[in-house]
């Protein structure tokens, strides 16, 4: 599979997840980003009003990690994190559902929260994005199906296959078993550490529209993006 690292700019997105990261880090994280013209960052809310003014004007999205990388908040609480988010200067939200609920034997858990918190972003902002992180690589098929469907439920923009903290899996059956149980109506976001383009392009045949990474020294090639 051979693609340009330009071709593929616009599906990559770029996640802040080192738990000491700086409001400096952050600085540097987005200039990475607008350099590289890719498609978003992804930075946990407390960073959001320090990046909203460094991206506005560009064509790099700021999307908010909410309740990463767990989901174990409140869904109210969720729902205000979203709110206060986009007020910051978010353009997306990603949520972390809360699966020690949905494994407790609460399947409808997921679907009303996500719902409340798509409520609230949409009421925020109306051009506002919702995703879902549930968590691939600690679920059979048979549960992320489930899974899938609660999110289908819930009306939200896209599905997220991990939170970029959780052990992912092998190969791109996860992928591809999440755009056949969404459909084409929403998206879905493999969150991997793909090394090279071409490994970024096979999770996007695959089935993914977005492909996100932390970046780091064997991500090079992002950062020399033209």
């Amino acid at each position: 599979m051979s693609r340009r690292t330009g071709d593929i700019a616009k599906s990559i997105e770029l996640m802040l997840l080192r738990p000491r990261a700086t409001p400096g880090d952050c600085a540097e994280f987005c200039r990475i980003a607008l350099a590289s013209h890719v498609a978003a960052v992804c930075v946990p809310a407390t960073h959001v009003a320090d990046a909203a003014p460094l991206l506005r004007g560009s064509d790099v999205k700021l999307v908010a990690l909410i309740s990463h990388p767990f989901g174990h908040d409140r869904p109210d609480v969720k729902a205000l994190a979203c709110r206060r988010a986009l007020q910051d200067g978010a353009q997306e939200v990603e949520i972390a559902v809360d699966l020690a609920r949905f494994g407790g034997g609460d399947p409808n858990h997921v679907r009303d929260e996500l719902r409340l918190c798509a409520q609230t972003a949409r009421e925020t902002d109306t051009e506002a994005l919702v995703r879902a992180v549930i968590d691939t690589g600690a679920y059979d098929d048979r549960t992320l199906r489930l899974l899938a469907r609660a999110v289908v439920a819930a009306d939200v923009d896209m599905l997220v296959t991990a939170s970029g903290l959780t052990p992912e899996p092998e190969g791109l059956l996860d992928v591809e078993l999440m755009r056949e149980e969404v459909g084409a109506g929403i998206g879905v976001k493999a969150v991997r550490n793909a090394r090279t383009p071409d490994e970024a392009a096979a999770l996007l045949v695959a089935g993914a529209d977005r492909k996100s990474t932390r970046l780091n020294s064997s991500h090079e090639w992002i950062s020399r993006m033209p």
